[in-house]
């Protein structure tokens, strides 16, 4: 408890624009990683949260205007930019969609879930996400910790997000 109240006081000390273009503060709990991420002038950008992979993928589960963003980055991938490919999201049977992710970078993909609140609500209480790929990827995440995280993507998000949005992802 002691070090989440840390990262509240650390998100609110850090909002100053002299960290802009950068993440500003880092939390971790069990496989997770949360921070907040201001742009180069100063303004809000994102709260994420992140998991590495034995492979390398790195998994990010963000928060930003538009909503959740699911992205997914390795650096040995050689995607074409633009494309897209379908994916299914499975957390216990608690949640089930399936969504398009578009191939943003070489080396990411990206997929924008909107408000959608019965994801937001599996994945915190979750303890199992599956994501399959129409190519046939696919990856099982621990959700070990992401109670704790998502409290923490969520205090932050309530920090910086523009006015009119706090208190989305309670």
């Amino acid at each position: 408890m002691l070090r989440f109240i840390a990262l509240v006081l650390a998100l609110f000390i850090a909002t100053t624009p002299a960290h802009a273009g950068k993440r500003i503060d880092e939390f971790v709990s069990g496989y997770w990683t949360t921070y907040a991420y201001q742009n180069d002038n100063g303004s809000f950008g994102h709260c994420g949260m992140e998991t590495k992979f034995d492979d390398g993928m790195v998994l990010s589960i963000l928060l930003a205007d538009g909503g959740v963003v699911i992205a997914f980055w390795h650096p040995d991938w050689k995607l074409t930019v633009g494309q897209e490919s379908g994916m299914q999201l499975t957390i216990d049977s608690r949640y089930q969609r399936v969504a398009s992710v578009v191939f943003d970078d070489p080396n990411g993909m990206v997929s924008g879930l909107g408000y959608d609140s019965d994801f937001w609500l599996a994945f915190k209480a979750g303890l199992r996400m599956n994501i399959d790929l129409a190519d046939g990827s696919a990856w099982t995440v621990n959700l070990k910790g992401s109670s704790k995280a998502t409290k923490a993507l969520s205090v932050c998000y309530d920090l910086y997000a523009p006015q009119g949005r706090k208190g989305m992802f309670n």
